[in-house]
């Protein structure tokens, strides 16, 4: 794999939590870093809760190695949001790592 296969621009945003003056929780999203990955996707499969059909697409990205991606943050690539399942360092060669990506319908 060449840097030349990394064409998506992705921001990687951790979640941020801040008490209200009504006493709960505000959550908002922060940006981490920006990485140029190669989006692959992998599948999807179908689920429900009651009469609620799920759709849950899965993908998985290759970038170049950062400690910032960790597993509970998003990606957002210029549409909907990723959410970020799984970090594989040194996958699939010294210098990249590989982020397991799930996204939700609706």
């Amino acid at each position: 794999m060449s840097v030349a296969s990394l064409r998506t621009l992705a921001i990687v945003e951790a979640p941020s939590e801040t008490d209200t003056v009504f006493g709960g929780k505000a959550r908002s999203w922060v940006q981490v870093c920006a990485l140029w990955i190669d989006l692959v996707p992998s599948g999807h499969r179908e689920g429900g809760e009651g009469n609620r059909p799920v759709l849950t697409e899965t993908a998985s990205a290759i970038a170049r190695t950062t400690s910032a991606v960790q597993a509970g943050q998003r990606i957002t690539t210029g549409g909907p949001k990723w959410r970020v399942v799984a970090v594989t360092p040194s996958a699939p060669k010294t210098g990249r790592m590989t982020l397991s990506l799930e996204r939700t319908w609706p």
